[in-house]
């Protein structure tokens, strides 16, 4: 555990450099006293260096994560053998997992696999959050690094759906559909993300979708069956229904974790946000324009994950789906804090959120051990 805690600690000192230098260079140049576009390299530059100790603890594990075993035992050398026959790995891995076994072996295909993971990650840091040290605070105890860990070519499509949010929020349609193929060329499962745009365009009142949610997990049984209907009919996910992930396994942390985050959500909407600062438009591709959209498709997706969440014990490998629809809390979260008028409200709340992060991780990670990542072995 330490290990993780020394990672974070420093990803989170470039990322709070970051921070003050963007929050700075707009300060000065609003009296013409910096140069813009090198302060602006600086804080990006800072950005990208808190990506780093993520990245090598990722590649430099031994035997970290229940599928790590899985992909150098038997599913990496059978592909190098050319009996990849069910296509188990999509194109794009097929070609990143080649490339990186000529280079060096094992630990350049997972050096390779986060620096792509991180990549698209890190991009909708850019482009979308409002405070990078928050962000990378739920990345981290919000569970996705470790998880990210195991299912390595699932949250690329994750990583790359984070990003394509972007798309979503610019109202482009064909960027967005082009970016997801490229997440469905590492993971099949980014098809899930597609009609995710519609996000967009819905909007739904805050009490309406908390009662969605508790009369979704009342008929369950029921809807058990449409969902494997549409896998039948799909083909995405249909492998897992009546399969040793298939344990009916209510996930009572991440229904209770992720009901309190929509609860919150909904909370800070009816009572608490005000006018949107303007550094926001200024640090983030949100505008007055967009920014309905941006709010529909974020407070959206944590509906969906509640949903998921609530439908655990019905659906096969529960935690990977739940954890899919939750990731725009990455990106939400910092920028209703930075709604929040009165700061000394904000400051509660942050304390409160980020206790309840802890606790998750405290829970998943530290207690249960969700994906084997501890104890942490070096090579």
């Amino acid at each position: 555990m330490l290990i993780y805690l020394l990672m974070f600690i420093a990803a989170e000192i470039f990322a709070f450099s970051a921070e003050h230098k963007k929050y700075h260079s707009a300060l000065a140049n609003l009296s013409g006293d910096v140069d813009l576009p090198a302060s602006q390299r600086q804080g990006s530059m800072l950005l990208w260096l808190s990506a780093v100790p993520f990245l090598l603890i990722a590649a430099l594990r031994y035997r970290v994560g229940t599928d790590y075993t899985t992909y150098v035992e038997i599913q990496i050398p059978q592909l190098l053998r050319g009996v990849d026959y069910r296509l188990k790995y999509e194109y794009l891995y097929q070609a990143l997992i080649k490339f990186g076994m000529a280079v060096g072996g094992y630990q350049v295909v997972f050096f390779l696999t986060h620096l792509v993971l991180l990549f698209f990650v890190w991009k909708s840091f850019k482009n979308l959050s409002t405070d990078y040290f928050i962000s990378i605070f739920i990345f981290m105890f919000g569970c996705y690094f470790n998880l990210s860990l195991n299912i390595m070519r699932q949250f690329i499509a994750m990583a790359v759906f984070l990003f394509a949010i972007k798309y979503i929020v610019q109202k482009q349609p064909i960027r967005y559909v082009g970016t997801m193929i490229v997440g469905f060329l590492f993971h099949k499962t980014a098809a899930i993300f597609l009609p995710l745009y519609l996000l967009g365009k819905i909007k739904v009142k805050e009490r309406v979708s908390l009662i969605l949610v508790l009369v979704i997990g009342i008929f369950s049984s029921q809807i058990r069956q449409l969902l494997v209907w549409i896998t039948n009919m799909t083909g995405i996910y249909a492998s897992y229904f009546d399969s040793r992930y298939d344990v009916s396994d209510q996930q009572w942390n991440l229904i209770l974790f992720n009901l309190a985050i929509l609860i919150v959500y909904s909370y800070m909407h009816r009572f608490l946000i005000g006018k949107t600062p303007e550094y926001v438009y200024d640090r983030t591709i949100i505008t007055p324009e967009n920014e309905e959209i941006f709010n529909n498709v974020l407070y959206n997706l944590q509906v969906v994950a509640a949903l998921a969440a609530v439908l655990s014990s019905v659906i096969p490998n529960s935690t990977r789906i739940i954890f899919m629809f939750s990731i725009g809390q990455i990106l939400y979260i910092p920028y209703l804090l930075q709604r929040v008028k009165d700061v000394k409200t904000r400051n509660w709340i942050s304390f409160g959120l980020m206790l309840m992060y802890i606790v998750i991780f405290a829970r998943l990670i530290w207690m249960n051990n969700l994906g084997a990542t501890l104890p942490y072995h070096f090579i």
